[in-house]
């Protein structure tokens, strides 16, 4: 038998770029982006989804981010309404069959949160992509656009595996950074002062006395937390914690840290923070015995990064629409997460909404001033700061992913540009998500 193992001897040529072509371009595989993918697939169209990360789920994922925030109402718990069923309803479900889900009710947003296991999250988002048949590029960092007065033709990626171009007539931003408008020239916003980002830990072998409820165990942790931050070296002084019975995980959410988005200043701004994380979690062994004695440090994720850029929009989301519960003529998505404003390094502004109140967001808001045939959903819609902070939780992200899809099969359908969608049709679409005042 001839042994035909053996190593060739190559050099390297100037690599020609691998083309795609689509119907529609995501970028960004976050919640918004997957839900995004997902629908405008189901409704038979060639969807390309493009993310930096080498892992599907964006910062739901890869921080983790511990919690499936604003899918629900406020108000009392027997009160609770789903407010973005299109792709929520399924996403948790198909968590739940996997014992990866667990719905908390928060007193302190007066709303239903959803606990999940990042690991099954992941491959429920992956599973539902490929399903769907989306062509799914991990790893994909898109470094320039090719653009035509008002629209964008050509995303150029650097991968690690060479150069990649996606050709589409329309593009979805949902890369969280409204990377498409800035690197297109388009106007953009920056917060100022900046939005503090978060380093997340996830903590396994946490022991549940049969005795304490998990709710009031969360509630001690978080105190303890506050209590002892200053000799264990920790900036932030209000800390949550979110626990996962069923696994035998917490989610520690204990930091503030800068995320300026500079290749380098990012991760020298990171590094101390993932120190502080750690410490955080010794905090809780040390002070926590019953509960904590023998957790240990699962992960630690991505740095975590609530706000950056976001694009100049028809529309501009502000503070009085969420306080004043604006619903707008083009709403395409509802929401009731209290404001979360992460602008100073020691604390948080937390301001929940009143009981059964709700506000929109609407479809201005995604459109790009100066770009006819791109959206951007999610973290880089334009709001201001304030309404930010309550609108980029993941279920508006979802609903906003949902709504795009839709608009980006309109106009295809129409053979027009995400600017002239009827709004009517695009809303008849949503009225699960739209739901009755």
């Amino acid at each position: 038998m001839t042994d035909r193992t053996g190593t060739d001897i190559e050099r390297r040529s100037t690599p020609a770029a691998v083309a795609l072509e689509a119907d529609l371009c995501v970028v960004g595989a976050g919640m918004s982006g997957v839900a995004c993918a997902v629908t405008a697939a189901r409704l038979g169209r060639r969807v390309a989804l493009l993310d930096a990360a080498p892992w599907v789920g964006g910062q739901a994922v890869g921080v983790p981010i511990g919690t499936i925030a604003g899918l629900f109402s406020c108000g009392p718990r027997e009160d609770q309404r789903l407010l973005s069923p299109l792709f929520g309803e399924e996403l948790v479900r198909r968590l739940e069959v996997r014992t990866a889900a667990w719905p908390m009710y928060s007193r302190r947003a007066r709303t239903l949160i959803v606990v999940y296991d990042e690991v099954d999250l992941e491959r429920v988002f992956e599973t539902t992509l490929i399903d769907a048949g989306v062509r799914i590029v991990p790893g994909a960092v898109v470094e320039a656009v090719e653009r035509a007065g008002d629209r964008v033709t050509v995303v150029s990626c650097a991968t690690r595996f060479g150069p990649l171009t996606v050709q589409a007539p329309l593009f979805v931003d949902a890369s969280g950074d409204a990377v498409l408008s800035w690197l297109a020239g388009a106007p953009y916003r920056v917060s100022d002062p900046p939005v503090y980002g978060t380093q997340m830990a996830v903590l396994e072998h946490v022991e549940f006395p049969a005795d304490e409820d998990a709710t009031a165990i969360a509630r001690r942790a978080e105190e303890l937390l506050q209590t002892y931050a200053d000799h264990y070296g920790l900036t932030r002084r209000e800390s949550r914690v979110f626990l996962l019975p069923q696994r035998g995980l917490a989610i520690l959410n204990a930091t503030h840290l800068p995320t300026p988005l500079h290749p380098v200043a990012f991760w020298e701004a990171a590094w101390p923070a993932r120190a502080e994380a750690e410490r955080a979690t010794q905090l809780l062994r040390d002070q926590y015995l019953s509960v904590f004695g023998r957790a240990r440090l699962r992960r630690l994720g991505s740095p975590g990064i609530r706000q950056t850029r976001t694009i100049v929009g028809r529309t501009r989301l502000t503070a009085g629409d969420v306080f004043a519960g604006r619903r707008f003529p083009d709403a395409i998505a509802r929401a009731a997460w209290p404001v979360e404003l992460h602008d100073s390094a020691t604390d948080y502004r937390w301001q929940p909404l009143p009981d059964g109140h709700l506000y929109t967001i609407p479809y201005g808001a995604l459109l790009p001033a100066e770009l006819s045939n791109v959206l951007a959903i999610g973290r880089c819609i334009d709001a201001d700061p304030v309404a930010l902070s309550s609108a980029r939780v993941m279920g508006p992200c979802a609903a906003m992913g949902v709504a795009a899809a839709h608009a980006a099969d309109l106009a295809l359908l129409s053979g027009r540009d995400f600017a002239t969608v009827d709004v009517a049709s695009l809303q008849q679409r949503l009225a699960p998500n739209l739901g009755e005042d």
